[in-house]
């Protein structure tokens, strides 16, 4: 017995030896990887960064000339237009700076498209001359900048509510000769920025087979490229530009799809991607019960009227899938509210924006681009390369 207890002994020894040594290499491993774990990690996001940034779509340069509808008013001791108004109501909300908000609105976009979209300046102008007339005027008599100031001075801006105003592109195209620069390829589109009640669409589009985005298309244009305009309104903020462009970018693609048309479909598989990408709470119920997409531009994914961009409601939400776009599976979601746009205005202007398919090459299903930011910025050359990718088209 004796004996017997002494080789257990032994045994127990040995084996008591042998997991000292694993435990002596597992420490010795584990703090190995302690040391290393920041670089391991920076390696990783490197890798991964370098794979997302290898699918992003070339950078598109898109030219723009840029309109400052904001002169200086010596009835006004000399003061620009947006330091001499208040808006009825609204007396201290100060009018911004045209200047500082367009290249607030440029950063924003080209940060927003992940960086494939790069505006341009390329001409500048301070206008004294306006493109605005009363809408009950059968003359459509363009008024002067003084007139325009005696309006905006009148109490609640009784004329402008009760007569409303209209713009005249086509002379304002053609008095800055925009109509030439863009057949001619000196720029893609025009933003105007202007005092409120100027009469200008959020969004316009000139040119031969012109389309609808946010407003009817121009009749008798002078180009025959096509060219949006954009109207801004300084009198508000940064986040009204971008909700004006968001605009623009829902009608072009339903240029390239078709309008939504929820009702008329019964099954998910009829939807197009870009019904799919805008799907909300109340539209996408019915294809997938209790889960979303991103939303549009007046809903979020889980919107229930418009402007709802501060709902705190929990949805199910699919939206990180657009980041790995066209490979939409519906398999990952996650529960989001407001909180993931700071519940606020601009921040889901940004995070819409930011779930915009910006990649390289065409969707093998629908035959689309996978960079949905170049049929905006510039439709007819995203149809040639549509057609270039898809040569059995």
């Amino acid at each position: 017995m004796k004996v017997l207890c002494l080789f257990f002994q032994a045994e127990n020894l040995h084996s008591l030896k042998y997991i000292m040594k694993a435990l002596n290499i597992f420490i010795k491993v584990a703090l190995l990887l302690f040391l290393f774990q920041p670089f391991l990690t920076q390696e990783l996001v490197q890798a991964k960064n370098l794979q997302k940034n290898s699918r992003i779509s070339e950078v598109l340069k898109i030219k723009v000339a840029v309109v400052f509808e904001n002169p200086v008013l010596p009835q006004f001791e000399n003061k620009r237009m947006n330091q001499c108004f208040h808006t009825p109501g609204l007396k201290t909300r100060l009018w911004n700076d045209p200047e500082m908000l367009s290249n607030e609105y440029e950063k924003c976009l080209e940060e927003v498209s992940g960086n494939t979209i790069d505006y341009e300046v390329v001409k500048e102008i301070q206008a004294e001359k306006f493109f605005t007339y009363l809408k009950n005027d059968p003359l459509k008599r363009l008024l002067t900048r003084d007139e325009i100031a005696t309006l905006l001075s009148e109490p609640d801006w009784k004329t402008f509510k009760d007569i409303g105003t209209s713009y005249d592109y086509n002379a304002m195209v053609k008095y800055y000769g925009f109509d030439k620069m863009r057949d001619n390829g000196e720029i893609n589109e025009v933003w105007v920025w202007t005092f409120p009640y100027c009469g200008m669409w959020e969004s316009h589009m000139m040119g031969k087979n012109a389309f609808w985005i946010n407003s009817e298309p121009n009749e008798n244009p002078t180009c025959t490229e096509l060219l949006s305009i954009m109207g801004l309104n300084y009198e508000r903020d940064l986040a009204c530009a971008m909700e004006s462009y968001g605009h623009r970018f829902e009608s072009t693609m339903m240029q390239v799809y078709g309008w939504w048309n929820y009702d008329k479909k019964t099954n998910k598989n009829e939807l197009t991607n870009w019904e799919r990408f805008a799907g909300y709470t109340k539209n996408y119920e019915k294809f997938s019960p209790g889960n979303t997409h991103v939303g549009n531009i007046h809903f979020p994914p889980n919107g229930e009227f418009d402007y709802n961009w501060k709902n705190e409601k929990m949805v199910n939400s699919f939206s990180d899938e657009w980041f790995n776009y066209p490979n939409i599976k519906e398999k990952k979601s996650r529960k989001i509210n407001c909180s993931e746009w700071n519940c606020s205005h601009i921040g889901y202007m940004k995070w819409w924006f930011s779930h915009v398919p910006h990649f390289k090459g065409v969707n093998p299903k629908d035959g689309k681009l996978n960079n949905w930011w170049h049929y905006v910025v510039d439709y007819n050359k995203a149809l040639l390369e549509e057609k270039k990718l898809n040569p059995q088209k």
